[in-house]
């Protein structure tokens, strides 16, 4: 089995770092041996896959955590991408409930016409299971100004488990 790759495209966030770019705020890759997966795709993703070779139209999975720009804003693009200019209904995106439905706080951030060309749409709430070619996936809890802000934990037979909390507060 071929480990997995994680690639930092971009750790920033925030509304300033966003604005400013002096950290990226492009999200980040997991690449496995039939996965490729980018998580929390914000301003610059698009760009930066590229120019860093990573060809968006191999993209098999697209996460979103939450429904603030510095997390979804390049989701639309490459959705489009995976879907080969949206001529083939393919992959998974999983995202939280604001980000498909919106709530009290926030709209919707991927239109209906972009979640209906992609294979498989999973809403992330905390404690749903999941699997993404050989990864598990559980959705966790985040405590957030989104209130149904999601984090993602990773389950690997091979290597172990990792997690991407996203946006959150410390509770217990």
């Amino acid at each position: 089995m071929t480990p997995y790759e994680i690639i930092f495209l971009g750790t920033g966030g925030g509304r300033f770092t966003t604005i400013t770019q002096k950290r990226r705020t492009a999200g980040i890759r997991v690449l496995g041996e039939n996965l490729n997966l980018h998580l929390d795709p914000g301003p610059g993703a698009l760009v930066y896959s590229i120019s860093e070779g990573l060809d968006p139209q191999r993209l098999n999975a697209i996460f979103v955590s939450h429904s603030h720009p510095d997390h979804y804003t390049d989701a639309e693009v490459l959705i489009e991408a995976m879907t080969r200019g949206m001529t083939k209904k393919r992959g998974l995106l999983a995202a939280s409930k604001s980000v498909l439905r919106g709530n009290d706080v926030c709209e919707p951030s991927i239109s209906k016409y972009h979640q209906q060309m992609v294979e498989q749409v999973i809403e992330a709430v905390p404690n749903t299971r999941f699997q993404v070619v050989d990864l598990a996936v559980s959705v966790t809890k985040a405590c957030h100004t989104d209130p149904d802000a999601v984090g993602f934990r990773f389950e690997t037979k091979e290597y172990g488990d990792f997690a991407y909390t996203s946006d959150t507060q410390y509770f217990e």
